[in-house]
């Protein structure tokens, strides 16, 4: 009995004998053009045998065996270069929606509110901030004018340089003085790269504001020596007031006016001629005493030791002008805070008024702060005055006084 693997055997020879001869004859055309000569290997009859043994145990595989693909070849991979991104430059501009902007007011380096200039002045005003934001300042921001007076100034001024959350940076800004006298101010804030606007304050909504007085000084009136003036040697030239609120003496060259609260505005008169047309300046000094509505100043142009105009300052930094006839409170201008006087004890201030015709103008420290038209006393005799209120008691040094003669 022929065995069945001796069958697979006998077939498999006849199989290969069949291919032999067939190849053998192949016709020409199937040849390539260009041949080269490649030797056969050999085949050995055990390796014949295993490719028999391989090819049996794949018609024997049981049906649960992983099937293979028909075409096993790999398909070639084409390695083809990877395309060329196009990269445009651009600038970094910081967002509001990925950071936020917002300045910490830090002080003002030059220029405090209300100082005094003259007109035409240059004023550089300078402020100092941090950057309290969580965006970095680059010179892409601008300080912006926003509002109020401009006063000559460039609507923007761009960042020089960068500014880092939590640094800190001085802002100048080049002002002129307006011509004319009067109170001005100047609102600004940050231009961010986006063009959105921050400012100072809790929300970072608050400009930067810059606040100046134009004033003509005393200085500019050129009217040379004075026509009168005592330095108080003596009291030769005065009536020395005494009340049960107010006492005036002369001490050390000083006329020493001294009150307590009760009695309102007293004053003592000079004995000097009735003037019309004049300018006048008083130097002052308060003493350890001085506070809130306590006042003292310069009576004018009475026409009686109970009648004129009133001029004078507070120790909280104000003026105010009134006139008086004997029994009637008139005013001309109620209390103005002025930044030109010097508030408080231990001060120094020149209180001077200019009077010409029904014009009268007012000065604190040579700085001018007001000027008004009245015509109800046109001539009078001049005095020295004090109040008490919040101190007690008040005592003021007039330290000297003088007087300018005007001429028509």
């Amino acid at each position: 009995m022929i065995s069945y693997f001796s069958k697979i055997y006998r077939s498999l020879a006849i199989m290969i004998s069949i291919l032999i001869f067939s190849s053998c004859n192949l016709p020409a055309s199937a040849l390539p053009t260009e041949q080269k000569e490649i030797s056969a290997p050999s085949m050995t009859s055990e390796a014949v045998q295993i490719l028999l043994m391989t090819q049996i145990a794949g018609t024997l595989a049981p049906p649960t065996a992983t099937v293979i693909p028909s075409s096993t070849q790999t398909p070639a991979i084409t390695n083809s270069p990877a395309p060329t991104e196009t990269v445009t430059p651009t600038i970094a501009t910081p967002r509001s929606d990925l950071c936020t902007d917002k300045a910490e007011f830090i002080k003002d380096v030059t220029v405090a509110d209300n100082s005094v200039y003259m007109p035409g002045a240059v004023i550089e005003k300078t402020w100092r901030l941090r950057n309290s934001g969580t965006c970095a300042w680059t010179p892409q921001y601008a300080l912006v004018f926003i509002g109020g007076d401009s006063m000559n100034a460039p609507s923007e001024i761009p960042l020089d340089t960068y500014v880092d959350p939590g640094s800190m940076i001085d802002l100048t800004v080049s002002f002129t003085a307006p011509a004319q006298d009067g109170q001005y101010q100047s609102q600004w804030m940050i231009r961010s790269a986006d063009a959105s606007r921050f400012g100072i304050g809790k929300d970072g909504n608050q400009p930067l504001v810059v606040r100046i007085t134009v004033s003509q000084t005393a200085a500019n009136l050129n009217l040379g020596a004075p026509t009168w003036t005592d330095t108080f040697k003596n009291s030769a030239n005065w009536y020395l007031l005494e009340t049960n609120y107010t006492k005036f003496s002369i001490k050390n060259g000083d006329l020493v006016m001294k009150a307590v609260p009760g009695g309102g505005d007293e004053w003592g008169i000079s004995n000097a001629k009735a003037i019309a047309d004049f300018y006048m300046e008083v130097n002052f000094t308060t003493t350890d005493q001085c506070s809130g509505k306590d006042r003292y100043g310069l009576l004018f142009r009475a026409p009686n030791p109970n009648a004129g105009y009133v001029f004078g300052f507070s120790c909280d930094g104000r003026f105010r002008l009134y006139k008086w006839d004997g029994s009637n409170y008139k005013a001309i201008q109620e209390w103005k805070t002025a930044s030109a006087i010097h508030s408080g004890p231990n001060q120094a201030n020149r209180l001077a008024v200019w009077v010409k015709g029904s014009t009268i103008k007012l000065y604190a420290n040579s700085i001018l702060l007001g000027e008004y038209i009245d015509s109800t006393y046109s001539k009078g005799r001049f005095g020295l005055f004090i109040g008490a209120v919040d101190s007690n008691p008040l005592i003021v040094h007039v330290n000297d006084i003088s007087y300018w003669l005007l001429g028509e």
